[in-house]
């Protein structure tokens, strides 16, 4: 819940404010009552996982939410399939990058949206609105 108080001031009657927001103005000139305005405390993180994925090949979060990528979008045709999950507005998640292999060695993952972490394995936001990331990962040597 936020408090915001009205600088303008007015006879007495009501003034509006952003969003719709009304305040109700005494008979004083001087003085306004407080306007509060509500605003959700989630937002809503998207990702997107494709490139060169195989079937254990996804992304998960902390906090938990997101587990997506791999045989779990076995039967969509999108090259980058999309999942999302509603975190706390400026809380930290980690989203990580898993893959069959040795990250670096098997495998690398490409990040936008997001401060890579862990050279790169993983990566952090701390989302203050709607956030879109993605996560492209690459072969280096064959599945098995």
């Amino acid at each position: 819940m936020f408090r915001i108080w009205v600088a303008t001031i007015a006879a007495a009657g009501l003034l509006a404010g952003a969003g719709g927001a009304v305040a109700q103005v005494s008979g004083k000139t001087d003085e306004v009552s407080a306007v509060e305005v509500s605003a959700s405390l989630e937002v809503k993180v998207s990702v997107a996982v494709g490139g060169d994925i195989g079937p254990r090949t996804f992304v998960s979060s902390a906090p938990l939410g997101i587990d997506c990528g791999g045989s779990a979008y076995r039967f969509t045709s999108e090259e980058l399939r999309q999942c999302w999950l509603w975190v706390r507005r400026k809380r930290e998640t980690l989203l990580t990058a898993q893959a069959e292999g040795r990250f670096g060695t098997d495998w690398t993952v490409q990040w936008t949206g997001c401060e890579p972490i862990a050279n790169g394995a993983a990566c952090r936001l701390t989302p203050k609105i709607e956030t879109n990331v993605a996560a492209v990962f690459a072969r280096m040597t064959p599945l098995p």
